[in-house]
């Protein structure tokens, strides 16, 4: 309504001015066609908004929610964010509780296996000392029986050579085996 005020005014003291020229002017006429144009103007004002004032506080409503709308979702999508971060934080607390965990478990894991292996070593070292210690019993077995024969075997030799003759393989064997029964009973 100021609006139309001041249009109105504005046009009155524009007449004003031409009236106040040196021209002889009917006024009536002016006054007759200023009236027409300010008819025309209100009914063209009124009819303008008329039709624009609806889609205008559409567009302009729309446009308040809209920007509502953006700035809730701003603000929920901000609230989410924060709400995230602070889960993710939390997590990440716990993950590092979990890795310090882990490298405990992992250092009485791999201390046991140590021992463990130390262990398996040292039965291993017996095993093996054993197995030697038996080995050299056996072979010292061996050796000996060895050179029982081959001191039977000279024997015989010698016996031989003082006989004077030789015996048979049959009876060669005999007195090896009973020299040989001999010694293992006296050894």
């Amino acid at each position: 309504m100021k609006k139309v005020l001041v249009t109105l005014t504005l046009a009155m003291m524009s007449v004003t001015a031409y009236a106040s020229s040196d021209a002889p002017v009917d006024m009536t006429a002016l006054y007759k066609n200023f009236g027409y144009r300010a008819i025309v103007f209100v009914l063209m004002v009124i009819i303008i908004v008329k039709l624009a004032k609806k889609p205008l506080l559409n567009f302009l409503d729309k446009r308040t929610s809209d920007i509502e709308k953006a700035i809730k979702d701003a603000q929920d999508a901000s609230e989410s964010a924060k709400t995230e971060m602070t889960n993710y934080e939390i997590k990440m607390k716990g993950f590092e509780k979990d890795l310090e965990t882990m490298k405990e478990k992992s250092l009485k894991a791999a201390e046991a296996e140590k021992e463990l292996i130390l262990e398996d070593a040292a039965k291993q070292i017996e095993k093996l000392k054993a197995f030697a210690e038996n080995l050299i019993e056996s072979e010292t077995k061996k050796a000996t029986v060895q050179l029982k024969k081959e001191a039977v075997l000279a024997a015989l030799e010698a016996a031989e050579a003082s006989i004077g003759k030789k015996l048979d393989d049959e009876t060669q064997k005999k007195l090896l085996e009973q020299y040989i029964k001999k010694i293992e009973v006296a050894g």
